[in-house]
């Protein structure tokens, strides 16, 4: 049986929902940080790691509902049609 497309694209679309705000704040405010530490020409790792942990701690807190329903929406697709997918029976 082949799978449809719709859940490999649904995996995906979910994947991208739970993954994509955090590391696109992570990705900015580190870039940032590096920028500060260029111009500056000082080598600390705090100006680079706590920007990042307190980001994504706020991105989790205020967005993480917003993402985690994605995939919820997703998981009960699945386990809705997870009868059709694994049809036992004679074939045609």
């Amino acid at each position: 049986m082949r799978i449809p497309d719709w859940y490999i694209a649904g995996a995906m679309s979910s994947f991208i929902a739970m993954a994509g705000p955090p590391l696109a704040v992570c990705l900015a405010l580190g870039i940032a940080g590096a920028i500060l530490q260029t111009t500056t020409q000082i080598r600390e790792a705090a100006i680079t790691f706590v920007p990042k942990a307190i980001g994504l701690l706020l991105i989790i807190g205020f967005g993480g509902m917003l993402m985690f329903s994605a995939e919820v929406r997703y998981a009960r697709h699945i386990f809705r049609d997870l009868g059709t997918m694994t049809y036992v029976g004679a074939r045609d």
